[in-house]
Protein backbone atom coordinates (compact mmCIF):
# COMPACT_ATOMS: atom_id res chain seq x y z
CA UNK A 1 0.00 0.00 0.00
CA UNK A 2 1.51 3.18 -1.16
CA UNK A 3 0.54 7.05 -1.06
CA UNK A 4 -1.61 8.96 1.51
CA UNK A 5 -3.68 5.44 1.65
CA UNK A 6 -0.45 3.60 2.92
CA UNK A 7 0.47 6.76 5.15
CA UNK A 8 -2.81 7.38 6.69
CA UNK A 9 -3.30 3.17 7.28
CA UNK A 10 0.04 3.42 9.11
CA UNK A 11 -0.49 6.16 10.93
CA UNK A 12 -3.77 4.82 12.06
CA UNK A 13 -2.43 1.20 12.91
CA UNK A 14 0.55 2.94 15.16
CA UNK A 15 -2.32 4.72 17.28
CA UNK A 16 -4.88 1.54 17.46
CA UNK A 17 -2.05 -1.43 18.44
CA UNK A 18 -0.53 0.80 20.97
CA UNK A 19 -1.35 0.62 24.97
CA UNK A 20 -2.38 4.13 24.44
CA UNK A 21 -4.32 4.31 21.98
CA UNK A 22 -6.19 1.27 23.57
CA UNK A 23 -6.97 3.28 26.15
CA UNK A 24 -4.23 1.83 28.84
CA UNK A 25 -1.36 3.27 30.15
CA UNK A 26 1.31 3.57 27.74
CA UNK A 27 4.57 0.97 28.32
CA UNK A 28 6.13 2.01 25.20
CA UNK A 29 6.81 5.64 26.11
CA UNK A 30 7.78 7.99 23.18
CA UNK A 31 11.71 8.33 22.47
CA UNK A 32 10.94 12.47 21.09
CA UNK A 33 8.40 14.65 21.51
CA UNK A 34 7.57 14.86 18.19
CA UNK A 35 6.21 10.75 18.15
CA UNK A 36 3.79 11.61 20.79
CA UNK A 37 1.98 14.31 18.34
CA UNK A 38 -0.95 11.82 16.31
CA UNK A 39 -0.71 14.30 13.30
CA UNK A 40 3.10 14.10 12.69
CA UNK A 41 3.41 11.53 10.06
CA UNK A 42 5.48 8.93 12.13
CA UNK A 43 8.03 8.54 9.28
CA UNK A 44 8.97 12.38 9.65
CA UNK A 45 9.07 12.31 13.44
CA UNK A 46 12.65 12.58 13.49
CA UNK A 47 13.22 15.42 11.28
CA UNK A 48 10.88 18.04 12.62
CA UNK A 49 12.43 20.65 14.76
CA UNK A 50 8.75 22.70 15.18
CA UNK A 51 5.59 21.93 16.01
CA UNK A 52 2.76 24.08 16.82
CA UNK A 53 -0.44 22.64 17.32
CA UNK A 54 -1.74 25.13 20.09
CA UNK A 55 -3.30 23.13 22.70
CA UNK A 56 -0.96 24.17 25.14
CA UNK A 57 -1.14 28.10 24.41
CA UNK A 58 0.83 30.48 21.36
CA UNK A 59 4.21 29.95 23.13
CA UNK A 60 4.22 26.29 23.99
CA UNK A 61 5.02 24.14 20.90
CA UNK A 62 5.09 20.46 21.30
CA UNK A 63 8.13 20.03 19.64
CA UNK A 64 10.77 22.89 19.48
CA UNK A 65 14.93 22.03 18.97
CA UNK A 66 15.28 25.23 17.36
CA UNK A 67 15.90 27.12 20.98
CA UNK A 68 13.39 29.73 19.44
CA UNK A 69 10.74 31.91 21.13
CA UNK A 70 7.10 31.62 20.31
CA UNK A 71 5.39 34.85 20.47
CA UNK A 72 1.92 35.76 18.76
CA UNK A 73 -1.72 37.26 20.05
CA UNK A 74 -3.58 36.26 22.92
CA UNK A 75 -5.73 32.97 21.19
CA UNK A 76 -8.51 32.06 23.03
CA UNK A 77 -8.29 28.67 22.27
CA UNK A 78 -10.45 28.84 18.89
CA UNK A 79 -11.57 25.68 17.18
CA UNK A 80 -8.35 24.37 14.80
CA UNK A 81 -8.50 21.66 12.13
CA UNK A 82 -7.18 19.57 15.11
CA UNK A 83 -8.30 20.35 18.09
CA UNK A 84 -7.49 24.05 19.05
CA UNK A 85 -6.06 27.09 16.73
CA UNK A 86 -4.31 30.26 16.65
CA UNK A 87 -7.23 33.09 15.54
CA UNK A 88 -6.91 36.30 14.08
CA UNK A 89 -9.96 37.86 13.94
CA UNK A 90 -9.15 41.37 13.95
CA UNK A 91 -5.93 43.28 12.70
CA UNK A 92 -5.38 44.45 15.77
CA UNK A 93 -4.73 40.61 16.86
CA UNK A 94 -2.39 40.25 13.73
CA UNK A 95 0.43 42.76 14.63
CA UNK A 96 3.54 40.64 13.88
CA UNK A 97 1.41 37.72 13.38
CA UNK A 98 2.74 34.16 14.91
CA UNK A 99 6.71 34.95 14.99
CA UNK A 100 9.55 32.11 15.72
CA UNK A 101 12.52 34.10 16.60
CA UNK A 102 16.10 33.26 17.72
CA UNK A 103 16.40 30.79 15.27
CA UNK A 104 19.02 29.76 13.21
CA UNK A 105 18.48 27.22 9.44
CA UNK A 106 21.63 28.03 7.17
CA UNK A 107 19.42 28.20 3.83
CA UNK A 108 22.16 25.74 1.98
CA UNK A 109 20.29 22.84 3.94
CA UNK A 110 17.13 21.52 3.43
CA UNK A 111 14.05 23.66 5.12
CA UNK A 112 10.71 22.75 4.91
CA UNK A 113 7.88 25.26 6.79
CA UNK A 114 4.23 24.82 6.91
CA UNK A 115 0.76 25.53 8.38
CA UNK A 116 -3.09 25.15 7.84
CA UNK A 117 -4.71 28.25 7.32
CA UNK A 118 -8.88 29.24 6.94
CA UNK A 119 -9.36 32.66 6.51
CA UNK A 120 -12.81 33.34 8.26
CA UNK A 121 -14.55 36.25 6.42
CA UNK A 122 -14.44 36.50 2.59
CA UNK A 123 -12.12 37.87 0.08
CA UNK A 124 -12.70 40.80 -1.85
CA UNK A 125 -11.29 42.13 -4.46
CA UNK A 126 -8.51 44.39 -2.89
CA UNK A 127 -8.15 41.50 -0.08
CA UNK A 128 -4.48 40.71 1.09
CA UNK A 129 -3.41 38.56 3.80
CA UNK A 130 -0.09 37.05 4.22
CA UNK A 131 0.95 33.34 4.97
CA UNK A 132 4.84 32.22 5.62
CA UNK A 133 7.91 34.80 5.98
CA UNK A 134 11.67 33.25 6.27
CA UNK A 135 14.04 36.30 7.19
CA UNK A 136 17.52 36.70 7.89
CA UNK A 137 19.70 39.56 5.89
CA UNK A 138 17.16 38.80 3.37
CA UNK A 139 13.71 37.33 2.76
CA UNK A 140 11.66 34.55 1.66
CA UNK A 141 8.20 35.76 1.70
CA UNK A 142 4.69 33.98 0.39
CA UNK A 143 1.36 36.11 0.45
CA UNK A 144 -1.44 37.75 -1.48
CA UNK A 145 -1.93 41.23 -2.67
CA UNK A 146 -5.18 42.68 -3.48
CA UNK A 147 -5.96 44.98 -6.37
CA UNK A 148 -4.46 48.14 -5.67
CA UNK A 149 -1.86 50.58 -6.37
CA UNK A 150 1.09 48.41 -5.79
CA UNK A 151 2.66 46.41 -9.10
CA UNK A 152 -1.03 47.60 -10.51
CA UNK A 153 -2.95 44.15 -9.27
CA UNK A 154 -6.26 43.81 -10.82
CA UNK A 155 -6.90 40.86 -8.43
CA UNK A 156 -5.86 39.22 -5.25
CA UNK A 157 -2.96 37.63 -6.61
CA UNK A 158 -0.57 34.90 -5.13
CA UNK A 159 3.39 36.39 -4.65
CA UNK A 160 6.31 35.17 -3.37
CA UNK A 161 9.34 37.36 -2.87
CA UNK A 162 12.84 36.73 -2.67
CA UNK A 163 14.56 39.65 -0.89
CA UNK A 164 17.53 41.10 -0.29
CA UNK A 165 20.35 38.30 -0.23
CA UNK A 166 23.83 39.60 -1.56
CA UNK A 167 24.67 39.37 -5.03
CA UNK A 168 21.55 37.63 -5.34
CA UNK A 169 18.74 39.50 -7.57
CA UNK A 170 15.49 40.37 -5.85
CA UNK A 171 12.96 38.43 -7.10
CA UNK A 172 8.96 39.84 -7.02
CA UNK A 173 6.61 36.89 -8.38
CA UNK A 174 3.24 38.09 -9.06
CA UNK A 175 3.10 36.34 -12.05
CA UNK A 176 1.92 32.82 -10.32
CA UNK A 177 -1.86 33.11 -10.84
CA UNK A 178 -4.95 34.03 -8.64
CA UNK A 179 -4.76 34.49 -4.60
CA UNK A 180 -8.40 33.84 -4.16
CA UNK A 181 -9.70 31.02 -2.10
CA UNK A 182 -12.59 30.25 0.41
CA UNK A 183 -13.75 31.39 3.45
CA UNK A 184 -14.10 29.20 6.38
CA UNK A 185 -12.11 26.50 4.62
CA UNK A 186 -8.65 24.94 5.99
CA UNK A 187 -6.10 25.78 3.36
CA UNK A 188 -2.50 24.72 3.48
CA UNK A 189 1.04 26.57 3.07
CA UNK A 190 4.49 24.88 2.35
CA UNK A 191 7.24 26.35 1.60
CA UNK A 192 10.50 24.30 0.83
CA UNK A 193 14.43 25.26 0.17
CA UNK A 194 16.48 23.08 -1.16
CA UNK A 195 19.87 22.50 -3.47
CA UNK A 196 20.93 25.74 -1.90
CA UNK A 197 19.03 27.36 -4.52
CA UNK A 198 15.53 26.54 -4.85
CA UNK A 199 12.54 27.88 -3.25
CA UNK A 200 8.81 25.90 -3.74
CA UNK A 201 5.79 27.49 -2.88
CA UNK A 202 2.90 24.74 -2.49
CA UNK A 203 -0.91 25.71 -1.49
CA UNK A 204 -3.03 22.37 -1.05
CA UNK A 205 -0.79 20.28 -2.20
CA UNK A 206 -0.56 21.75 -5.49
CA UNK A 207 3.11 23.99 -6.35
CA UNK A 208 1.99 27.42 -7.08
CA UNK A 209 5.86 28.28 -7.80
CA UNK A 210 9.17 26.90 -8.40
CA UNK A 211 11.94 29.66 -8.51
CA UNK A 212 15.63 29.22 -8.49
CA UNK A 213 17.72 32.03 -7.10
CA UNK A 214 20.16 33.76 -9.59
CA UNK A 215 24.15 34.46 -9.00
CA UNK A 216 24.78 32.32 -6.44
CA UNK A 217 24.09 29.26 -4.27
CA UNK A 218 22.87 30.21 -0.37
CA UNK A 219 25.76 30.01 1.95
CA UNK A 220 26.24 29.13 5.06
CA UNK A 221 25.96 32.60 6.29
CA UNK A 222 22.28 33.04 4.69
CA UNK A 223 20.68 32.17 7.75
CA UNK A 224 17.06 32.72 8.99
CA UNK A 225 17.11 34.00 12.06
CA UNK A 226 12.61 34.78 12.38
CA UNK A 227 9.85 32.54 11.34
CA UNK A 228 6.32 35.18 10.81
CA UNK A 229 3.25 32.98 9.45
CA UNK A 230 -0.17 34.27 9.67
CA UNK A 231 -1.59 37.83 9.26
CA UNK A 232 0.42 40.62 10.11
CA UNK A 233 0.28 44.11 8.11
CA UNK A 234 -1.43 42.73 5.49
CA UNK A 235 -4.27 41.20 6.98
CA UNK A 236 -7.30 38.80 6.51
CA UNK A 237 -9.53 37.48 9.82
CA UNK A 238 -7.73 34.05 10.08
CA UNK A 239 -7.52 31.20 11.82
CA UNK A 240 -4.14 29.16 11.42
CA UNK A 241 -2.84 25.61 13.14
CA UNK A 242 -0.80 22.73 12.67
CA UNK A 243 2.56 25.25 12.21
CA UNK A 244 5.46 22.54 11.45
CA UNK A 245 9.16 22.91 10.47
CA UNK A 246 10.93 20.30 9.10
CA UNK A 247 15.06 19.95 8.69
CA UNK A 248 14.49 18.19 4.94
CA UNK A 249 12.79 19.34 2.09
CA UNK A 250 9.94 17.62 1.36
CA UNK A 251 8.67 16.26 -2.02
CA UNK A 252 5.24 17.49 -4.00
CA UNK A 253 4.50 13.71 -3.19
CA UNK A 254 4.95 13.86 0.92
CA UNK A 255 3.46 17.07 1.05
CA UNK A 256 0.18 15.85 -1.17
CA UNK A 257 0.32 12.64 1.20
CA UNK A 258 0.21 14.65 4.32
CA UNK A 259 -2.70 16.73 2.85
CA UNK A 260 -4.98 14.43 2.07
CA UNK A 261 -4.60 12.03 5.40
CA UNK A 262 -4.80 15.27 8.02
CA UNK A 263 -7.87 16.03 5.92
CA UNK A 264 -9.30 12.18 6.56
CA UNK A 265 -7.68 12.72 10.69
CA UNK A 266 -9.51 15.75 11.28
CA UNK A 267 -13.13 14.58 9.81
CA UNK A 268 -12.59 11.35 12.18
CA UNK A 269 -11.90 13.60 14.81
CA UNK A 270 -8.81 11.88 15.95
CA UNK A 271 -6.79 13.41 18.97
CA UNK A 272 -4.09 15.25 18.28
CA UNK A 273 -2.50 13.36 21.03
CA UNK A 274 -1.77 9.94 22.00
CA UNK A 275 -4.62 9.71 25.31
CA UNK A 276 -2.49 8.70 27.36
CA UNK A 277 1.20 10.14 26.52
CA UNK A 278 0.66 13.92 26.50
CA UNK A 279 3.63 16.08 25.94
Amino acid sequence: MTGWRGMLAVWIGLFLVSPAGAGGPSTQPASQPAERCMYIPPDWADRVVYYNSFERGIDQPEVNSTGGRTTGPRSAGVEGLAGKGCDFPARTDAKRGLVLSGVSFPLHRPLTVMLWWKPTAPMRQTSGFHLISLSGKGYISNFVRGQGDWCGLKEPTFVLQVYNWQNVPNYNGIRHGSGWVEADRWHHAAIVVSKGSNVRVYWDGKLRCDYTIEGRLFRPDDVIKGIELGPHWLFHPMTIDEVMILDKALSPEEIAGYIVAVRELSVMGFPVFAPSVRP
